[in-house]
């Protein structure tokens, strides 16, 4: 079985890495679409949504198959088992960014809070890169680097989250034709409060792959 599981989790790593590029490449278009009023490019993101949930369902099926066939233990098991749980994550995490490329769509014609899109240029760029690091980690399997991308970035996003949230909340109070905008505004910030929850769940499930335990970051 050594040589035949070696080359099938090889296989189903790579999978992973491409899911996770994927997914990556979503957050960051789905953002910068966004900020940049980008209709063209929000709209792949919605269209490429299909081949990440293909993908992830690909991955799932292969994980439970090679369980049932190989019935792996100790650290062969960690292995597939990481790569089933983080593989919901990072569907859920494009989930997210489509989100947000229909908030694109959806605010096109609306009025702008330029302030407000300002902090979700930022949030979205620190995010996107939370999550590149993210995936680095589990790829390296390394612990102190997903010990360290969840640390830095926690309270920063909940900084980018709350400075969205107040200004949008009082321009609805102070406008009712900016409540759409608003509503979309906060909508896209607890999308990318989500996509960095997720970020966080790939480093504990990087700590995971590496020491076999299961710990809460944050």
């Amino acid at each position: 079985m050594g040589k035949v599981f070696d080359e099938e989790i090889v296989t189903l790593k790579a999978d992973f890495m491409k899911l996770g590029a994927l997914v990556g490449e979503a957050v960051a278009n789905a953002g910068q679409a966004f900020i940049d009023h980008d209709i063209h490019k929000a709209e792949t993101v919605v269209t490429n949504d299909h081949a990440i949930n293909h993908l992830q369902i690909h991955i799932e099926k292969r994980s439970f198959e090679m369980i049932a066939l190989y019935q792996p233990v100790t650290g062969d098991l960690r292995e597939v088992v990481g790569i089933l749980k983080a593989v919901t994550d990072l569907e859920r995490a494009g989930d997210h960014a489509r989100n947000i490329a229909r908030s694109t769509l959806s605010i096109k014609g609306q009025p702008r809070i330029a302030t407000v899109e300002s902090i979700i240029a930022s949030m979205s760029k620190d995010v996107s890169e939370q999550y590149d690091d993210s995936i680095s980690s589990y790829g390296e399997a390394d612990q102190d680097k997903a010990k360290e991308t969840a640390k830095r970035y926690d309270k920063v996003i909940e900084k980018h989250y709350n400075d969205i949230a107040a200004p949008s909340y009082q321009a609805m109070a102070k406008d009712p034709e900016i409540v759409n905008s608003a509503i979309i505004y906060l909508n896209v910030a607890k999308d990318l409060s989500r996509v960095s929850d997720y970020s966080t769940n790939i480093c504990e499930w990087t700590i995971y792959l590496a020491t076999g335990k299961i710990i809460e970051l944050n």
